[in-house]
């Protein structure tokens, strides 16, 4: 193959050869023959499907839950936790601090509110309960 300028390519060293009819080529040819007996057909290929189902899986994940980071519930039992600690180390010191009382009853009045579930209220109830004794006890 010869290649001079921009002009044509010219080609000089091709040889043209018969191709050999062997087994393999009958064989292949009776494939492709309808008296073959094969029933296979070809499948027809649809048409994309659409991007609606997608755009609602990606904005489902841009949505915050509550496994992305603390919940506001988990932080209120927290805070309530450590009141309630403060509260009974109080109780073993002799010396409670009325204004954690009152924060804590506060809390457990907002909590009860809102909860649903029985054995919660009950909970709530009497946590409020012991902190409005404990503060009758001190004056307020």
């Amino acid at each position: 193959m010869k290649i001079s300028g921009s002009g044509q390519i010219q080609n000089k060293s091709v040889k043209k050869t018969k191709a050999k009819s062997g087994a393999g080529g009958k064989a292949f040819a009776a494939e492709l023959s309808p008296e073959s007996g094969s029933t296979g057909t070809a499948a027809t290929v649809g048409g994309a499907a659409p991007l609606a189902p997608l755009n609602s899986l990606l904005s489902i994940q841009e949505v915050p839950d509550s496994t992305q980071g603390p919940s506001k519930g988990l932080q209120r039992a927290d805070d309530m936790l450590d009141l309630l600690e403060e509260v009974r180390r109080g109780l073993l010191l002799g010396a409670i601090p009325a204004a954690r009382l009152k924060v804590l009853a506060g809390l457990t009045r907002a909590q009860r509110e809102n909860a649903e579930d029985p054995k919660l209220v009950e909970i709530l109830e009497e946590i409020e309960l012991r902190a409005e004794v404990e503060l009758a006890k001190l004056g307020f």
